[in-house]
């Protein structure tokens, strides 16, 4: 149970068995594969529209489980879901404006503002919107510069794995110093003088990451606005207890900001305009600040048609960062490479490949998620493998932290059309093809496609292979993968939107044909490529036509012709 005393609502009590609503973003184009996520880990009913998903979960222990669903990126609360007939024909708009006004006091604001605090508490934020990154010099045209920095992340998070203990004196040190530091509080409450009067105001203790802060500045809880008393049935034991000489410091009474999105008809009222008025109705009823830059909450009003959903923002950052710390130009999200995962289908002890890594978003997220698997990852790009060590450095270094074991994850720099492994040794291969917009060209995507579509089929096991292909030129990959039939199948392909683009995940299944033995790097399985080269329909077939060297397919047709009515001969004769 959860007991909150919220400014213009009073004490609200949440009981663990008490249902709450999420609403959560999704990539459009997936909200089937989250849905099936959210019902394999969840076992919730979900409620899926184009580009999000709702369900129903029991407010004991719900942070932990929705922050453990990997396709979700965008986290709310919801507070009320209703339709309002005519708002999107309604002509009239100060009455409009006026029923977003007066919305704000017919809502039950206390189980959402309860999740909220639940959430926040478990996961802390920054408060305000995230900070902008300061600019730096752009190095990512000097090669050289970009290579050592790479190198000396990984030499100095340990990929060789040797671990970085402290030595003895230096966990005295740190042991005599944090001796001092507790004395000096205890001093400080016998003398009833303030902490920060005494202690120094940040102290350096060396431990094996390297230099902590152990002392800082103290600051006195009670002043925040939104400290609360949260009391919960599961943590008992974990609350800490408030002195009495700490005075009370009230209900909360957080500050909070409007956003509001329409879609679905032509309002005649702006998005800005519902904002402004719902959510000057929140500060009049409920008393609440408004503060649109350092916020505590950020209230959503989503209007599609007649539907209006109002909802509380868990998340001020997306889920999909994650995992990623040094980007690369072409960096695919966390949530799709998962949803790529969840459509492979990948079972434990597989073999897992990503021919084409680029910053190896996909083999990373495969470590973290199938530990049981071994993950492949290569590029030709001479920045590439730097980058996606440096960030598998950056993950093991965290595991290891924690007493983990590392990712089973490897990379090696290699040629896509000929890839360094033996035949049928790779069980499922999932990449992000270059779209050949900020990273190659349209034209050049044929040869690339089809070297790479080939060579999978060599690698790949057969009739127990998969792949799963994301790109936005579906019509190369249309044509590539209909020269190569014989090899591969097309079982699905998803339209999702990425960045504006219509992009397409294709899943495919190996066939059970061996790979043939060819002279020419294309295969001429198809029947339309053996009709244009004269082939009489009773021998075409759909293993690959071989041509022999220094000889015309012509001059191939005519010897065969030739042998037939010379062995017919022979056998009139006999």
């Amino acid at each position: 149970m959860a007991s909150l005393d919220v400014e213009g609502i009073g004490v609200c009590e949440v009981q663990n068995e008490d249902l709450i609503q999420i609403a959560a973003t999704v990539t459009s184009g997936l909200e089937q594969i989250a849905k099936e996520e959210v019902e394999e880990k969840l076992g919730s009913k979900v409620e899926k529209c184009r580009g999000r998903i709702k369900f129903n979960t029991p407010y004991k222990d719900f942070a932990h489980k929705i922050q453990s669903l990997r396709t979700l990126e965008n986290l709310h609360v919801v507070v009320a879901d209703f339709e309002k007939e005519g708002l999107a024909t309604d002509s009239d708009t100060d009455a409009v404006l006026l029923h977003f006004y007066q919305l704000a006091k017919t809502f039950d604001w206390g189980p959402a503002v309860c999740a909220w605090k639940t959430f926040t508490g478990t996961f802390p934020r920054e408060p305000g919107p995230p900070k902008k990154k300061q600019k730096v010099k752009d190095t990512s045209k000097d090669t050289s510069k970009m290579l050592e920095r790479y190198e000396n992340i990984i030499s100095r998070e340990g990929m060789d794995g040797q671990d970085n203990d402290e030595t003895e004196d230096e966990a005295a040190d740190r042991t005599e110093l944090l001796e001092d530091v507790q004395a000096a509080k205890v001093a400080t409450q016998k003398e009833g003088l303030s902490e920060t009067a005494v202690l120094p105001p940040q102290a350096d203790v060396q431990t094996s990451s390297g230099v902590q802060n152990v002392v800082t500045d103290v600051k006195d809880e009670t002043s925040s606005a939104c400290t609360t008393n949260v009391l919960s049935d599961d943590h008992d034991n974990s609350a800490s207890t408030v002195s009495p000489s700490v005075k009370n410091p009230g209900p909360l009474k957080p500050k909070f900001r409007v956003t509001c999105n329409r879609g679905g008809a032509k309002h005649s009222f702006t998005s800005m305009d519902a904002a402004r008025h719902f959510g000057g109705g929140i500060n009049d009823d409920l008393g609440w600040p408004v503060d649109l830059t350092k916020f505590d909450i950020e209230v959503v009003l989503n209007i599609y048609g007649d539907q209006v959903t109002v909802m509380i923002a868990l998340t001020k950052l997306s889920l999909h960062r994650r995992n990623i710390q040094h980007f690369g130009p072409t960096t695919l999200r966390s949530t799709i490479v998962y949803s790529m995962l969840r459509i492979a289908n990948v079972q434990a002890g597989e073999v897992v490949c990503d021919p084409m890594c680029g910053s190896g978003a996909i083999s990373i997220e495969g470590a973290v998620d199938f530990q049981q698997c071994l993950h492949l990852s290569g590029d030709n790009h001479e920045c590439a493998c730097p980058r996606t060590r440096a960030n598998i450095a950056t993950i093991n270094n965290q595991k290891r932290r924690k007493g983990e074991g590392v990712l089973p994850v490897d990379t090696l720099m290699w040629d896509v059309g000929n890839l360094p492994l033996r035949d049928e040794s790779v069980d499922v291969f999932i990449t992000d093809m270059p779209f050949g917009k900020r990273h190659g060209s349209k034209q050049g995507n044929w040869e690339l496609y089809r070297r790479t579509v080939r060579d999978m089929g060599r690698v790949c096991r057969y009739s127990t292979g998969r792949a799963v292909l994301l790109t936005e030129d579906k019509k190369c990959l249309n044509k590539v993968l209909a020269e190569y039939d014989s090899l591969w199948t097309k079982k699905l392909v998803l339209v999702i939107k990425m960045g504006g683009l219509d992009a397409a995940i294709y899943q495919l299944k190996r066939n059970n044909n061996p790979f043939p033995k060819f002279l020419e790097h294309e295969l001429l399985s198809s029947k339309r490529k053996q009709k244009k080269m004269g082939i009489p329909r009773s021998e075409r077939v759909g293993e690959p036509i071989t041509e022999q060297p220094g000889v015309e397919m012509g001059e191939t047709l005519e010897n065969d012709a030739s042998d037939s009515r010379d062995m017919s001969d022979t056998l009139t004769q006999k």
